[in-house]
């Protein structure tokens, strides 16, 4: 991947340690300098080595929910340098995998998604067959993917000296600040596992309803091939349903106000960095400070501080062959699954004839 300049050590005492543990490597690890340079959660070097099997499997069977808890305690794991991944920012952890895709599999990621635009839409109105073209793009019978070499096509941001992830807003007219941290990996596990512990009773009282319509909304797809099976449908009492519905509304808006203040590190002048997911709700959920403005100047003032891997990428447009710059998704559960379908280029087959 290109980017500018090299880490830079603080003191020579740091450059004799650096070197003393470049020297202890073991074989079969690569070292990587992540573009954050130690500014955001993750060190400025970390050495890695490659996925086991059984590592890789585990992944690929982990659902959404859970793979991230996996995952940190793998790349621990992997990762010789004493950290901890959970504390790490997602870019950083999206731009580790890629370090090791790249080395480890191929430097060419493949069958990618393009995302076409109106321009392309255009191009096509105008070749023959174009119209039916565009109908399959619209229905998804036709997805374009590119291939992208990671080495010349994918960049990096640059990262000021005095780069500082907290982002402190004020309100121009009293005063009133909240200091926010960056948000971390590992902050949607501790989201997550409080919540379940928040709401273990309601989760215990509406786990019948849940599943029965869970098994009919099962039902109701099997409709349209097989009408008969309504006669399979649980009847449902609507007064429970409601108060169910009630209860995923009231959900979805506590852990809405827990992921906005789970980052706050600083209210006002009060230093509430050390409390718990939970100490931090029960202080901070209801007050009303954190309102719709407060939130919107946060997320405003976060898209324009820019880390890890540029997700625009210049690419050969496979509609119209014009080279286009397109935004590409490095999530985590691509390159995953880049690594489980792409082989590795590092090896040979184990014959005896090259032939």
């Amino acid at each position: 991947m290109n980017r500018n300049g090299n880490i830079i050590l603080s003191s020579l005492s740091e450059a004799e340690t650096f070197t003393k543990t470049i020297s202890s490597i073991p074989a079969g690890y690569i070292e990587v300098s992540l573009s954050t340079r130690g500014k955001v959660g993750a060190p400025p070097v970390v050495h890695v080595r490659n996925f086991k099997v059984s590592e890789i499997i585990t992944l690929s069977m982990s659902d959404a929910r859970e793979l991230p808890v996996r995952l940190i305690g793998i790349l621990n794991n992997m990762i010789i340098e004493d950290t901890d991944v959970s504390k790490w920012n997602e870019k950083e952890v999206e731009e580790l995998m890629l370090y090791i895709f790249m080395t480890f599999y191929k430097d060419t990621l493949e069958e990618v998604p393009f995302s076409y635009d109106e321009k392309d839409i255009e191009y096509l109105r105008n070749v023959e067959g174009g119209e039916e073209m565009i109908k399959d793009l619209e229905e998804g019978k036709w997805v374009p993917k590119v291939s992208i070499n990671i080495p010349s096509q994918v960049e990096t941001y640059d990262i000021d000296d005095d780069f500082d992830p907290r982002i402190t807003i004020t309100n121009r007219k009293t005063g009133f600040h909240v200091t926010f941290d960056y948000i971390k990996y590992g902050d949607q596990v501790t989201i997550r596992q409080w919540m379940d512990s928040f709401f273990r009773k309601e989760e215990a009282e509406f786990d019948k309803i849940k599943k029965s319509l869970e098994y009919n909304r099962g039902i109701m797809n099997q409709m349209s091939s097989n009408p008969e099976s309504i006669d399979r449908l649980i009847p449902i009492d609507r007064d429970e349903e409601n108060r169910y519905r009630d209860y995923l509304m009231r959900r979805a808006q506590v852990i809405t106000d827990v992921s906005q203040i789970i980052s706050i590190v600083d209210f006002n002048g009060e230093d509430v960095s050390n409390l718990s997911v939970g100490q931090k709700y029960e202080r901070l959920a209801n007050e009303a400070c954190l309102d719709y403005g407060l939130m919107s100047s946060l997320n405003r003032r976060m898209e324009k501080m820019r880390y890890g891997i540029k997700t625009e990428v210049s690419v050969k447009d496979p509609i119209t062959s014009e080279v286009v710059t397109r935004p590409i998704s490095f999530r985590i559960p691509s390159l995953l699954q880049a690594m489980q379908l792409s082989g590795n280029d590092n090896y040979d087959n184990g014959d005896y004839d090259n032939d």
